[in-house]
C-alpha cells in the first residue's frame, strides 16, 4: 500500500510540475523596421526650393518639372508570413495626441519620418506587408483630432467631407500656365489625392484611400533580431500611370476627390519593395 501511495504522489507531483512549466511559457516578440525612400523614375528624389528654375524630371508628355514637396499618410500596417505569422498594427485616433497610434505621415522633407519601427511583433517568418495610403474612416473624426492628425499641428486636412490629403506632390513646371494674381502665379503644379467616403448625394465625394500589398524576401522576427524592409515610392508613377498621365498645361492644380480619382488609381504602382534585411 505504501508503494502505491508513493507512486500516486510522484505522478501528481510530476503532473503539477509539467503544468507549471507550460504556464511559464511566454510568447516571443520582436521589432520590424520599415524604411521609405523616394524616387522619380530611375533617379532619387531631390526636393527643390520654391524659386529654383532647374527642372530635373520629365513626365510622359515630355514636360519638365521639379518637386518642392512630397509626402503621404499610411495606416493599417499589417505584416504576414508563409507559416501564419501575423501582425496588425494597432490604430487609434483621439483628441489626446498621446493616444493617437498607427498613423504615419511620411515626408521627404523630414528624414526621421521615413523610418517606422513596429514593436511587439510576434516572432516568426514574414514576407508580406500591406498598408493603406490615406486616412480612412477610422481616422476622420468630426471634431478635434490630436497628434499627427491635428490640423493645428500641420496635418493635411481639407474638411469633414473630403477628409485628409492622403498623398501630395507639389512642384513647378514651365508648362504650367502662369496666372497673375491667381492660385498659380509661378508655374505651380500640385496633385493632392484625398477623399475618404462616397456620398450618393454628392458625386464629387469619392473614396480615394488605397490598400497596398507588397511581397519581400522572407525575414525572421524574434528576440535580438532587427529585420527591416526597404520600400520605395515613385513620384513619376503618381503622375504617369495606368489610370492617368498628367498634362501640366491643363492639370496643374488638382485639389478635389473627384479630380484626384484617376491619380488615386495610379497608387498601386507607386510603391515597391527594394529589398529586405535580416
Amino acid at each position: 500500500m505504501k508503494k502505491l501511495l508513493l507512486g500516486t504522489v510522484l505522478a501528481v507531483t510530476a503532473g503539477g510540475f509539467s503544468a507549471c512549466k507550460e504556464d511559464q511559457i511566454q510568447e516571443e516578440f520582436g521589432v520590424f523596421e520599415l524604411e521609405f525612400d523616394h524616387k522619380v523614375g530611375s533617379s532619387s528624389l531631390s526636393i527643390s526650393a520654391w524659386d529654383d528654375t532647374n527642372y530635373p524630371y520629365t513626365n510622359a508628355m515630355g514636360q519638365v518639372y521639379n518637386v518642392t514637396n512630397f509626402g503621404y499618410y499610411i495606416t493599417g500596417v499589417q505584416l504576414s508570413g508563409p507559416d501564419g505569422a501575423f501582425l496588425e498594427d494597432h490604430i487609434h485616433s483621439s483628441a489626446n495626441p498621446d493616444e493617437v497610434h498607427g498613423y504615419y505621415h511620411i515626408l521627404e522633407s523630414e528624414p526621421a519620418s521615413k523610418s517606422i519601427l513596429l514593436k511587439d511583433v510576434p516572432a516568426g517568418k514574414y514576407n508580406q506587408i500591406s498598408f493603406t495610403v490615406g486616412i480612412p474612416e477610422s481616422g476622420v473624426q468630426e471634431g478635434a483630432t490630436g497628434g499627427i492628425l491635428d490640423p493645428a499641428a500641420g496635418a493635411w486636412f481639407w474638411n469633414w467631407d473630403a477628409g485628409y490629403i492622403g498623398l501630395a506632390v507639389e512642384g513647378q513646371s514651365p508648362s504650367s500656365p502662369e496666372v497673375a494674381g491667381a492660385f498659380n502665379p509661378e508655374h505651380f503644379v500640385a496633385v493632392h489625392i484625398g477623399g475618404w467616403k462616397e456620398v450618393a448625394s454628392n458625386p464629387n465625394m469619392v473614396n480615394n484611400t488605397k490598400v497596398i500589398t507588397l511581397n519581400f524576401e522572407a525575414v525572421n522576427v524574434g528576440e535580438n533580431l532587427e529585420p527591416s524592409a526597404h520600400l520605395y515610392a515613385d513620384v513619376a508613377k503618381v503622375l504617369d500611370g495606368p489610370s492617368a498621365n498628367i498634362d501640366f498645361t491643363t492639370n496643374y492644380s488638382i485639389h478635389s476627390p473627384i479630380k484626384d480619382q484617376p491619380f488615386a488609381g495610379n497608387l498601386a504602382e507607386v510603391f515597391s519593395v527594394d529589398h529586405s534585411h535580416q
